[in-house]
């Protein structure tokens, strides 16, 4: 009998010197829900958080049931875990990073063929992405693979409000939208609505602004501006847009000097857009000045627009041109072999700011800052 006690006794005294306090579990379980999660379980908190009631959202994912099971699923997951890996240390995330994750990135302008083009970019590379257009309808939709972390949102660059909304808790916005026949006139869209996002992003702290514009813009003796500019003279409308643009932000970014983070935009101008497949960074070229062109697929135009946001301390405040270096030719001469199709190696033309790289920070490295 005494033996038997002596047993039970050090039993007890074992799982009470080898088995944690419930503050110790607390804190246990604290660093694991805070640890490096595997990527489809941030994925599907960060869809889970950013969901949204309003009658002007829609959501690709999957129903708000099905969300919160696989929430209480990992949870319980999670907390065994805590249990039996005690002794194992967790990485932890800051508060900052795990925000981050679940901000997106706004497309405005995402059912045209170049916005399309960002939102599978974005999609592709998991990131969360708000998808806006006048309709609040996101065309391809249907496409779009299960899980993935799209939201869908009314956004009318012509309505102030409805801007805000949609910049409203994101991490990026892309301005990818145009004048069309239905969509607006030149001077609603390129210009006015694009000063329009500008201001909301910054009435919004949002970090980043990029904005897809045209080659060819400020030159308007050169045949590509004074053909295009025939069309509701989208061209003076563009660079209008532009140079707003950039005062906004030197004088958002010039009175709030040591007090709030600084925001930043980067303008890209593209050459003759295509519907080829992507040819990759490795057969882009940027320049600066305005006075080189040629054709770029649209895939590639969302690449650069994606790959800026990477790299803001190499593309914050920098406007850029942008083309398939074997099309690359001097304004006077790039629409005719644009239309042509021709390749270009065999012109020696320089300009002295040309850009190449094999990665994007690489293509993007030296580029100077505007005025």
């Amino acid at each position: 009998m005494k033996a038997i006690i002596v047993v039970l006794l050090f039993s007890a005294t074992a799982l009470h010197a080898f088995s944690p306090t419930p503050a110790v579990l607390q804190h246990q379980q604290h660093n694991v829900l805070r640890s490096n999660l595997p990527s489809f379980q941030l994925r599907a908190i960060a869809a889970a958080d950013d969901s949204s009631s309003s009658d002007v959202t829609k959501d690709t994912s999957s129903t708000s049931s099905c969300r919160r099971s696989f929430l209480v699923g990992a949870s319980g997951t999670i907390a065994a875990t805590a249990l039996s890996s005690f002794q194992q240390p967790a990485h932890a995330v800051s508060d900052e990073e795990s925000s981050k994750k679940k901000q997106p990135i706004v497309v405005i302008g995402s059912n045209g063929r170049t916005g399309s083009e960002v939102v599978k970019y974005l999609l592709a590379a998991n990131e969360p992405v708000r998808a806006t257009s006048r309709t609040g309808e996101y065309n391809d939709a249907a496409s779009v693979p299960e899980g993935a972390m799209l939201e869908q949102l009314v956004c009318d660059v012509t309505d102030p409000k409805s801007i805000q909304l949609a910049c409203a808790g994101t991490s990026a916005v892309i301005f990818a939208a145009s004048a069309s026949k239905n969509g607006g006139t030149p001077s609603a869209v390129d210009n006015a609505g694009l000063v329009n996002v500008a201001k909301a992003c910054i009435d919004a702290n949002v970090p980043h602004l990029v904005v897809v514009s045209s080659g060819a813009v400020t030159k308007p003796t050169s045949p590509v501006y004074q053909f295009l500019n025939l069309f509701g003279k989208i061209m003076e409308e563009k660079i209008r847009g532009e140079n707003s643009v950039r005062k906004l932000y030197a004088e958002h970014n010039l009175s709030e000097e040591g007090g709030q983070k600084k925001l930043t935009y980067t303008i890209i101008r593209p050459g003759g857009l295509t519907l080829d497949p992507p040819r990759g960074v490795a057969a882009i070229e940027l320049n600066q000045g305005d006075t080189k062109s040629g054709r770029l697929a649209r895939a590639d135009v969302a690449a650069l627009c994606v790959e800026s946001l990477r790299y803001p301390q190499l593309t914050g405040e920098t406007t850029f041109e942008c083309y398939d270096a074997d099309t690359g030719a001097p304004l006077a001469t790039v629409g005719l072999s644009n239309i042509a199709k021709k390749k270009t190696d065999g012109e020696a033309f320089v300009s002295g700011f040309e850009r190449r790289g094999i990665t994007y920070e690489e293509l993007f490295n030296g580029l100077q800052k505007d005025a």
